[in-house]
C-alpha cells in the first residue's frame, strides 16, 4: 500500500491533521516546560518531572476502566481540550502571581493526566479506521513518520522563537495548537463506531498487563520499553538540557535555551530518517535501541570532554544517533498492539505500555537528583545509555 494512501479516508486525514497540530504544539510545550523547570529549580528540575510521569501513570491506571469502552474520537477530543486548556497555566500564573512555577506544576499534572488518555485513544482510532493487517501498517508507518516531522519541527521551533520572544510565552503555541487539533477533530467525519465484542470486555490497566504477559514478543518489547524510556528521560530530555545550561554555552549566536532546542531537534532529524519500514524486523528494532544507547553514550562523553566551541556540534550528532535507533521499537510495537483485537483490547495495552514507559521515566526523575550529585550529570547520561545496550542485546538474544 503506498505512503499516503490512508489520507484518502477523511476519518484518518482527520486523525492525521489533528495528530500533526498535538505533537507540534506538544513539542513546543514540553520544551518550555522542562527549560523553565530548568531556570527555576536547577537540578531539582526532575523532581517536578517526576509529577509528570507520576501523573501519566495515574491517569492511565485510573482511566482504563472508565474510558477504555467508549468513543476513542470522543476520548481523544475530550483529551485534547485538556491539554489545551491547562498549558496556559504557567502563563496565567506568571501574571497573577508574578513566578511561573505553580503553573509549572499545575501544566505538568494536567497535560499528563490528558495524555494518559488520549495515546491509548488513538491507537484505538486506528483500529476501528483500518480494514487489515496491510492497510493498519501502511497508516501507523505514515502516521508514526508524519510525527516526528512534526516533532523535528516542534523541537526546532524554540531554538527559532527564543530569540525574538521570551520561553513563558511558548506556551500561548502550545495551547493554540492543540485546541486547533480538537476543533479539526469535530469539524471533519468520524469513523463507524467500533463493534462491541462479545462477552466480558477487556479493559484497565490489569487486564492489558496481563495479556502483554501472556504474549512473548510483547512482554520482551515491554521490557525493553522500560529501559528505553529511562534513556529518554536522562539521554534526550534532561541531560542535555542540563549540560547546556550549566556550561552556558552560547553557539552561533544561539543562547542556551536555543541550544538545548537544537538538540532535540536533532533528535527529531535522526527520528525521520530511521522512519523507514511499514513493519520493521526484530533485528532492526534492537539494533536501532542499542544505537539509542550508544547515542547516549557520546552525548555524555561529549559533555564531558569538548570544549565550548565543540560542544553543541557533538552533542547535536549524538542526539541525531538516539533518534535515528529509537523508532523501530515504537512501530512495531503499534502494530503488535494493534492486531490484538478490537478497540477496549488495544486502548488496555496501550494503556499498559504507557504505564510501564512512563512509570520507567517516573523512576529515573526520582533518583536523578541524588545520582547527580553522586555521579555527575554526564556519567547518569552514559549509565542510562549502556543499561539500554545491555538490555537491546538481551532482547535480540530472547527473540532471534
Amino acid at each position: 500500500m503506498r505512503f499516503f494512501a490512508p489520507l484518502s479516508y477523511k476519518p484518518m486525514a482527520a486523525l492525521w491533521g489533528a495528530s500533526m497540530l498535538v505533537e507540534f504544539g506538544g513539542q513546543i510545550g514540553s520544551f518550555a516546560l522542562v527549560w523553565m523547570a530548568v531556570e527555576q529549580l536547577g537540578d531539582n528540575a526532575s523532581y517536578l518531572q517526576s509529577l509528570q510521569y507520576g501523573a501519566v501513570l495515574l491517569g492511565a491506571a485510573l482511566g482504563g476502566r472508565l474510558l477504555d469502552e467508549r468513543d476513542p474520537r470522543a476520548v481523544l477530543i475530550g483529551a485534547f481540550l485538556i491539554r489545551g486548556a491547562v498549558g496556559l497555566c504557567p502563563l496565567l500564573a506568571a501574571w497573577t502571581l508574578g513566578s511561573p512555577l505553580a503553573g509549572l506544576v499545575v501544566a505538568a499534572i494536567g497535560l499528563a493526566l490528558a495524555q494518559a488518555q488520549s495515546e491509548p485513544a488513538m491507537q484505538a482510532s486506528m483500529t476501528t479506521m483500518a480494514d487489515d493487517r496491510a492497510q493498519r501498517e501502511a497508516a501507523n508507518a505514515l502516521l508514526y513518520g508524519s510525527l516526528r516531522v512534526a516533532r523535528l519541527c516542534g523541537r526546532g521551533a524554540p531554538g527559532l522563537l527564543t530569540v525574538f520572544v521570551p520561553v513563558l510565552m511558548l506556551f500561548s503555541l502550545n495551547a493554540a495548537l492543540i485546541l486547533a487539533a480538537a476543533l479539526l477533530l469535530v469539524a471533519l467525519p468520524r469513523a463507524p463506531r467500533p463493534v462491541r465484542p462479545q462477552g466480558a470486555p477487556m479493559r484497565g490497566l490489569s487486564a492489558g498487563l496481563r495479556a502483554m504477559a501472556a504474549h512473548r514478543e510483547l512482554r520482551v518489547l515491554l521490557v525493553v520499553t522500560a529501559f528505553s524510556s529511562i534513556a529518554w528521560a536522562l539521554c534526550v530530555s534532561l541531560g542535555p538540557a542540563l549540560i547546556v545550561h550549566d556550561r552556558n554555552v552560547t553557539w552561533m549566536g544561539v543562547p542556551p535555551a536555543g541550544g538545548y532546542s537544537l538538540l532535540l531537534a536533532s533528535y527529531g532529524v535522526g527520528n525521520v530518517f530511521g522512519s523507514g519500514r511499514t513493519s520493521p524486523t526484530v533485528r532492526a528494532v534492537f539494533m536501532g535501541q542499542g544505537a539509542f544507547g550508544i547515542g547516549g553514550i557520546l552525548a555524555a562523553l561529549a559533555g564531558l570532554f569538548a570544549g565550548d566551541g565543540m560542544l553543541m556540534p557533538l552533542m547535536i550528532g549524538a542526539m541525531f544517533v538516539c533518534g535515528v535507533g529509537a523508532v523501530g521499537h515504537d512501530l512495531r510495537l503499534a502494530n503488535l498492539i494493534q492486531a490484538a483485537g478490537p478497540a477496549s483490547v488495544v486502548s488496555a495495552l496501550a494503556r499498559t505500555r504507557m504505564v510501564v514507559g512512563w512509570a520507567s521515566m517516573c523512576a529515573a526523575a526520582v533518583t536523578a537528583p541524588g545520582l547527580f550529585a553522586l555521579l555527575g550529570v554526564e556519567a547518569c547520561v552514559a549509565l542510562a545509555g549502556g543499561l539500554l545496550v545491555a538490555a537491546a542485546l538481551w532482547a535480540y538474544l530472547k527473540l532471534r
